[in-house]
């Protein structure tokens, strides 16, 4: 047996010996790229940025996040709320009280989100700017159950339903913040989002129903044409049960639509966000952009390897969403932004943060972080050609 093995491997050799100079001789093999042929144009790496605990000893974070990551949309909530209007302006959601809405704008909190929005345009990079959580209760009712998905299958027991007597109320409430944003802030910004997870009510935002949407954006479209903001682009709708379908009644607004400029989606689960891209590409506004601003198949308290590194880390949800449009010439995806840091102590100035999978003090600047440790914050956005 031995000598027909060493017979066998003797052969073996004495093939490969025959074959090697064909093999070699074969010519490389060769890649042609035909930059004509586009398929995902992927508009930039993201992050989400709750601006209102921005310090300047945080620029180093965020250079870091621009120089390493390659970050280039940032996602910055300024207040993380919407009810600053605590107290309505004035009788008139037509004229805006700038006696009123200056005092609000300059408290601490949007100070802290302008000098991290200035900061960031002095990197090159001008901030989308979102809004989250509900409006104040006199702008609330309630309503019947919904019939669409949502978090919470309970009533919250309060008013969580925006009012459509309220939607002229709470258009000059945002759009006001947006006015603000560019004339006083002196913030250059070219996206805007004005709700988010109205399916998600409370605390993520208002309950703003799929065929009530439309009519809540058509207001603050107009208003914000009305105040010179024509050329700013709404995101929407920002919801967080991707399967919802808030888009459809959005598109059979072609006014509301001349102001659309982003589709946005948020997932928490395994679902796909192919569904919703089939329906843009379906429509006459293919070419507007889709993101998903918000993901994971988290399990976030889940903290063992498994999860961390798979479930946790970039490799899976990118290779969802590639698999997803792989086969789509014209389908484009969409970022996935994580927030990025959290001030351990919200009252002092900044002494520790968490960023990913390390825990690091202000000395941060002077170390380089593992690209690993980027993982949650790996961001993709591409958009519908």
């Amino acid at each position: 047996m031995q000598q027909r093995v060493r017979g066998l491997g003797g052969l073996a050799q004495l093939l490969w010996l025959a074959l090697a100079p064909a093999l070699l001789a074969q010519a490389p093999a060769r890649i042609t790229i035909d930059p004509a042929q586009r398929f995902q144009y992927i508009d930039g790496f993201g992050v989400n940025f709750n601006g209102t605990y921005f310090r300047d000893a945080q620029r180093p974070v965020i250079d870091m996040l621009i120089d390493d990551l390659g970050a280039t949309i940032f996602r910055l909530d300024p207040y993380g709320l919407t009810n600053w209007e605590a107290v309505n302006d004035n009788d008139d959601p037509n004229t805006m009280n700038w006696e009123y809405y200056n005092d609000r704008y300059s408290m601490p909190p949007f100070e802290a989100s302008w000098a991290a929005a200035r900061y960031l345009n002095s990197r090159g990079i001008r901030p989308y700017l979102t809004l989250s959580g509900v409006p104040p209760e006199w702008m609330m009712d309630t309503k019947g159950p919904p019939t669409h998905k949502v978090c919470r299958e309970q009533p919250s027991g309060k008013p969580d339903h925006l009012k459509a007597s309220m939607y002229d109320e709470f258009a000059e409430t945002v759009v006001s913040l947006a006015v603000y944003a560019r004339t006083r802030a002196r913030i250059d910004y070219e996206y805007f989002g004005p709700v988010n997870e109205t399916d998600c009510y409370p605390p993520e935002g208002p309950r703003i129903d799929p065929d009530e949407m439309p009519k809540v954006l058509g207001v603050i479209a107009r208003r914000m044409r009305k105040e010179g903001l024509a050329d700013v682009k709404l995101v929407v709708a920002e919801q967080a049960r991707i399967d919802n379908d808030y888009i459809t009644p959005i598109m059979q607004s072609a006014d509301l639509m001349k102001q659309v400029g982003v589709f946005s989606f948020h997932t928490y689960r395994a679902d796909s966000v192919g569904p919703q891209v089939a329906r843009v590409q379906a429509s006459e506004y293919r070419n507007v952009r889709v993101w998903l601003t918000e993901y994971g198949d988290l399990g976030d308290l889940d903290r063992s390897a498994a999860n961390e590194w798979k479930n946790f880390s970039f490799g899976m949800p990118t290779i969802t969403t590639m698999s997803t449009i792989r086969d789509s010439p014209f389908t484009a995806w969409c970022r996935t932004p994580i927030t990025f840091i959290r001030l351990r102590n919200a009252t002092s100035p900044p002494s520790s943060f968490t960023i990913s999978c390390v825990r690091v003090r202000s000395a941060l600047a002077q170390r380089r972080m593992p690209r690993a440790c980027w993982c949650p914050h790996f961001a993709m956005a591409q958009r519908t050609r």
